[in-house]
């Protein structure tokens, strides 16, 4: 089971974008954006205007006789470079690498601004220097803090999701245990050594894992009582709940693995969305409450010196980067496919070599089963069908059951030989009104001579009078079968382009569908659960989070876990939202953050968001 990270894997160049998009639609980062942009203005005034104050014989006189001031100055420089200060950009300004600021910190750990030889306008050069690199590095250590709060409790909602996939399903539970089957087997092993010493300890193991398991999972599976080593007496019901047991085993340490994974990651999640809403509240316009803000996030003991407490916290946030949630994290490749290699190593090479065997068969039956029949399909039932609709609207073909002149003789001969028949038999009739008689169907002068005959039918047949006239009716039977084709005709030729279409109907419609889902959007799954349902249950959050907000009275870290969830909206739905609408989706959703609207305005944006992107993630 191979799912979608969204770039939620440390050290990848996805988890760098994921950063960058944190960045930039984090409400901390934008306050901080707007502090180092003013940063940045006092750091360019002061090397362009403070220093040319000062004339260069005087400030090399200090650098030949003070190498505080030297290396101070050869610090400033070099952070001044790093930051780019001179053409700053806040997105470089956000990727820089803390160990790296380190390194150059370090250098003004023995800043004295008391130092001999350095004159007192120059010892407040340094210290304005000095100062302006303390700011640096609390924003820097925020900006990377939250940004590291923010990732990291991403990476565990995207591990959260995982395992609530699985713990959601029977079927996953099993894959999982067979998965993790050898791991669990080797660590056993290598527990308890050889085989041999787990033979000596057997019983006292056994009874140990009866205790064990009798006060692990009773209460929650009545079944396992069985396990508990009493005095009960080993009954039908004994081994009917050993059996039980023996089945459901797998599943039972599937679900207690998966509960206390996501035990430690709810855990996890709440420490650093706690984290992030005391950010959240920190005043970044007083450093000195920064300071102890992040001293506080970090759980460092309070130091005076106001290096030792930057020094520190930056230490603190590198060894928070540096943190790797293996213990929550999915199995490894190989952990979750070791089946399906197992399977390829005992069968892959014979297979291979019978396939290569009986590669003609193989594609005589490919040609004979799949690509025949589709060649068949295009040409007899949609390209020939084509063909003759075109012939139909080109009048090149028509459909015909009689011939054109075939109702014409049957008439003509069915009026002659009644007229013939009257002539003879010398009836008050004429040729004229036979034919108008013949014309309109009426041939009551040859049935009323019929009834009449018929009464003595061995005289009239002697006399062949009585033949002719049911040879005369059989004829008008004729022609009466002629009109009715004859109609059927008409009406066939009146419907030829229907019939055309409806005989290409079965073909087009089986391409339709085959065109309908090979276009279909394929729901994009993560974690074994569609991107989709995780981006509505984010939207859903995010309303339930504001609602939350709008009960509270601000003790509660609910602005941090609505800014987790809106950036996690925004990282997940990166696949959903069309590219032509993904700054106005980011726009509305960081107008969720925005500290001037109430909570009334922003459920009200909520109902916008899910009337306007709602479609997309149906």
């Amino acid at each position: 089971m191979e799912f979608l990270s969204l770039g939620l894997s440390p050290g990848s160049r996805k988890s760098i974008k994921v950063i960058k998009e944190i960045n930039n639609n984090n409400r901390i980062s934008l306050s901080i954006k707007q502090k180092v942009n003013d940063l940045n203005l006092l750091t360019k005034s002061f090397v362009s205007e403070q220093l040319s104050q000062y004339d260069e014989a005087t400030i090399s006189l200090a650098k030949q006789d003070s190498a505080s001031f030297n290396a101070i100055q050869e610090a400033f420089g070099e952070l001044y470079f790093l930051l780019d200060c001179e053409n700053f950009k806040f997105e470089k300004f956000s990727t820089v690498g803390l160990p790296k600021v380190k390194q150059i910190y370090q250098k003004f750990a023995n800043y004295d601004s008391s130092a001999p030889g350095v004159s007192t306008q120059l010892n407040q050069v340094n210290g304005t220097a000095v100062e302006l690199v303390n700011n640096y590095m609390v924003l820097l250590s925020t900006l990377n803090l939250s940004s590291s709060l923010i990732y990291k409790t991403l990476v565990l909602k995207n591990q959260q999701v995982y395992w609530e996939s699985i713990h959601s399903s029977t079927y996953n539970k099993l894959i999982y245990f067979i998965q993790i089957s050898p791991v669990r087997l080797f660590k056993f092993v290598r527990i308890y050594g050889t085989w041999t010493l787990i033979k000596y300890y057997t019983t006292a193991l056994y009874r140990v894992m009866g205790r064990s398991v009798n006060a692990m999972f009773v209460k929650e599976v009545p079944s396992v009582s069985f396990l508990n080593l009493s005095k009960s007496a080993r009954s039908l019901t004994w081994y009917k709940n050993a059996f039980k047991f023996i089945i459901r085993f797998p599943i039972i340490t599937a679900n207690n693995d998966i509960k206390t994974k996501l035990k430690i990651i709810n855990q996890e999640i709440e420490n650093n969305t706690a984290s992030i809403d005391a950010l959240l509240k920190t005043n970044l316009n007083d450093k000195q409450s920064t300071l102890n803000s992040l001293e506080s996030i970090l759980k460092l003991e309070g130091k005076d010196n106001e290096f030792a407490k930057v020094s520190g916290i930056i230490d603190s946030i590198i060894e928070l980067d540096n943190k790797r949630y293996n213990e929550t994290d999915k199995p490894s490749f190989i952990t979750r496919y070791w089946v399906v290699f197992a399977i390829l190593l005992r069968y892959g090479p014979f297979e291979l070599l019978n396939a290569y065997n009986n590669r003609l068969e193989i594609m005589d039956w490919i040609n004979e089963n799949g690509i025949q029949p589709i060649i068949g399909f295009f040409k007899n039932w949609v390209i020939k069908p084509m063909t003759e609709l075109v012939n139909i609207l080109k009048r090149d073909d028509e459909i015909t059951i009689t011939t054109k002149d075939s109702l014409k003789s049957d008439f003509s001969s069915l009026e002659r030989m009644i007229v013939e028949f009257a002539q003879d038999n010398k009836l008050d009739t004429t040729p004229e009104i036979i034919k108008q008689d013949v014309a309109n169907g009426d041939l009551s002068l040859i049935m009323t001579r019929y009834e009449n005959e018929i009464r003595n039918p061995i005289r009239y047949t002697l006399s062949g009078s009585l033949l002719r006239l049911l040879l005369i009716q059989i004829q008008k039977g004729k022609v009466d079968g002629g009109v009715a084709v004859n109609g059927i005709d008409k009406v066939l030729k009146s419907q030829q382009l229907v019939f055309g279409f409806v005989s290409m109907s079965p073909s087009l419609f089986i391409l339709y569908q085959l065109y309908k889902y090979i276009t279909s959007p394929v729901p994009i799954t993560v974690n074994g659960k569609q991107l989709n349902i995780v981006c509505l249950k984010s939207l859903n959050n995010i309303e339930n989070l504001l609602v939350l907000l709008s009960q509270s009275d601000g003790k509660d870290q609910f602005e941090g876990e609505l800014l987790i969830e809106i950036i996690n909206l925004i990282v997940s739905s990166d696949l959903i939202i069309p590219k032509q609408l993904h700054e106005d989706w980011v726009r509305d959703l960081n107008e969720l953050n925005n500290i001037d609207f109430d909570i009334a305005t922003k459920l009200n944006l909520v109902h916008k968001i899910w009337n306007m992107y709602g479609p997309y993630f149906r």
